[in-house]
């Protein structure tokens, strides 16, 4: 493998630049002490330069071509260091270097030799159970695991199970992994990169749903009724209440998705270990949104919120004219003493509908105050050829924090050198172990019978 700092020293000549008036060093690469403006300059620049290598891999000899795929492998990884600094600062207030501030929560180190830090919300063990969308599994796996993977990727523990290991943590991280079967048992900090590419990628998590990092078995507790107060006089016996809280148990199913990759790709492609966890990302991704709204509850299908036993719903059995389906469903969530919704999430079809709604003069009218705050998200895993006519759909309001995804930390990926061989390619499975479960089910409400 050649040296990626010369490599990129010797094919990456501006961006070098860009690091020199920065003042930042490429063998020992510190985000945390540069100015917010060169920190932005440094992440731009190193993305730039790494996008524009591929395209002149075809003009090189074979050694070239290892060279620039080194280079590009680290001017991804800087601007990736670049891009959770900046996260950090965010995080913590404050878009100046780290010197004098909290040193806990400043990225570990540098390029070449410690890993970066992913440093959102402090989840330590004890203080936070569950993540918000905006916090990252890479921070809590980082809190309770010894990482002796530092700098290696998703993507390139992916392509190293496929190709073979180049370098020695490569080579511990699979070797730590491989298991009877001939699968690989991906490490806990990476297997965090590739859940927090999924959940960048989820529209029920951008629509508020929380994260459970799943250990063991977990509880949760659910919501089954409010409880009822009541005077009483002097000396009087407590009123008794209905029972306020039940518990559910996370019991997670395995989500598994197969990628074939070409003999030729996986040798002559430069951003393959980037390309490949981003569209495994995507694809559990979208059946995770899918499950989280429509799952029918009967394993190992989760039950999403569409089933939930006392989600309230509206039976449109028609199109969409005006706002007044969803001015009903935020009223049904403050009825429930919910509060108000986080999001709407719909089919973009049926969103494309709303964003085209007139008067009688052909004007577009005005969204409600009171859900003119509320985002609509858009997914297609939402069916629109349901009902009688086959072209209904349903559209989801509620308060999103109140879902819950729970997922087992740890992803398995099996190797499938031998199935496709005769088309010179290579399958990959990976599966993770997630379930979801709603805190309370009428912080829901669902429009069903959406016609096109």
């Amino acid at each position: 493998m050649p040296n990626s700092h010369a490599a990129a020293r010797k094919h990456c000549q501006p961006f070098c630049s860009t690091l020199r008036k920065a003042g930042a060093d490429l063998e020992a690469f510190a985000p945390h002490e540069l100015s917010w403006q060169d920190l932005c300059r440094v992440e731009r620049d190193a993305r730039q330069a790494a996008k524009a290598l591929p395209d002149r891999i075809r003009d090189w000899d074979e050694a070239a071509a290892a060279e620039m795929e080194a280079a590009f492998d680290l001017l991804t990884e800087i601007a990736d260091l670049c891009e959770a600094d900046k996260d950090a600062r965010n995080e913590r207030g404050d878009r100046g270097p780290w010197a004098g501030v909290d040193l806990s929560r400043r990225p570990l180190g540098h390029v070449g030799s410690t890993g970066c830090g992913d440093y959102g919300t402090e989840v330590g063990e004890g203080r936070q159970w569950n993540l918000k969308p905006e916090e990252r599994s890479t921070t809590w796996a980082q809190a309770r695991v010894q990482d002796d993977y530092r700098g290696l990727t998703v993507g390139q523990f992916l392509r190293a199970a496929i190709t073979g290991a180049s370098s020695d943590v490569e080579r511990r991280a699979l070797a730590a992994g491989t298991d009877s079967a001939g699968g690989f048992t991906v490490p806990t900090i990476l297997s965090a990169q590739l859940i927090d590419k999924l959940r960048a990628q989820s529209v029920v998590v951008q629509a508020g749903a929380r994260t459970v990092p799943l250990e063991g078995k977990t509880n949760v507790a659910k919501v089954l009724t409010d409880p009822v107060p009541a005077w009483r006089a002097e000396n009087a016996a407590v009123n008794e209440s209905d029972p306020t809280f039940g518990q559910v148990t996370f019991d997670p199913q395995s989500l598994a998705v197969m990628t074939k990759v070409s003999f030729e790709l996986m040798d002559d492609s430069v951003n393959i270990a980037e390309a490949l966890p981003n569209i495994m990302a995507a694809a559990l991704a979208q059946e995770l949104d899918r499950v989280a709204l429509l799952g029918s509850g009967t394993a190992p299908e989760p039950r999403g919120v569409a089933n939930l036993a006392s989600v309230s719903t509206e039976a449109l059995g028609g199109s969409l004219s005006n706002y007044g389906p969803f001015l009903r469903g935020r009223t049904a969530l403050l009825t429930a003493n919910v509060g108000e919704p986080s999001a709407i999430i719909a089919h973009p079809r049926d969103e494309g509908t709303v964003s085209g709604f007139v008067d009688s003069t052909g004007q577009p009218l005005n969204v409600p105050v009171r859900i003119g705050s509320v985002p609509m998200l858009t997914t297609t895993q939402i069916p629109v050829d349901g009902g009688t006519g086959s072209d209904e759909s349903t559209i989801f309001i509620g308060d999103f924090t109140r879902l819950l995804i729970g997922m087992r930390q740890e992803i398995r990926v099996d190797l499938l050198r031998e199935r496709y061989a005769d088309n010179m390619q290579y399958g990959l499975i990976a599966h993770l172990r997630a379930d979801v479960v709603a805190e309370h089910d009428q912080a829901f409400h669902t429009i069903t019978g959406v016609q096109g």
